[in-house]
């Protein structure tokens, strides 16, 4: 059965301390039923609607991280050959439970914050990440 998950928000607190840990600032974990409709609610310019995002406040120039609240099989799917593409071999093997896909999302999201890194540096956020969770997905 592929996985799915239904509630991002029972993971909340230890994906907060998580990025707690790592950040080298204050940042907020949001958990949203749709991210495109969340940025469209504040006027905020969009990149479609994926599962995770990180984002700046423009006027207080806080960072949050926006975690989609449900994520389906072909989502989480589609995810994880992205990153496996990108050259990270035992992605399928490593990430195939909810909580190290939700910790591996968010620091991917992190990784965009913490490094200035657009999203042309996909495959770095990725292995930004998987240096944080102290693996070696290659």
């Amino acid at each position: 059965m592929a996985m799915e998950i239904t509630n991002a928000e029972e993971y909340r607190e230890s994906l907060a301390v998580l990025l707690r840990r790592q950040a080298n600032q204050p940042l907020e974990l949001l958990v949203v039923d749709d991210i495109a409709e969340w940025c469209a609610a504040r006027q905020e310019e969009g990149r479609g609607n994926p599962i995770a995002m990180a984002v700046v406040d423009g006027q207080t120039g806080l960072w949050g991280i926006l975690l989609r609240r449900r994520i389906n099989a072909n989502q989480i799917a589609s995810v994880l050959s992205r990153i496996e593409y990108g050259g990270f071999e035992r992605t399928h093997e490593i990430l195939n439970v909810p909580t190290k896909f939700l910790e591996h999302t968010v620091l991917h999201e992190l990784a965009h914050l913490q490094n200035g890194w657009n999203q042309d540096r996909e495959d770095d956020c990725d292995r930004w990440a998987f240096e944080r969770m102290g693996l070696n997905a290659v």
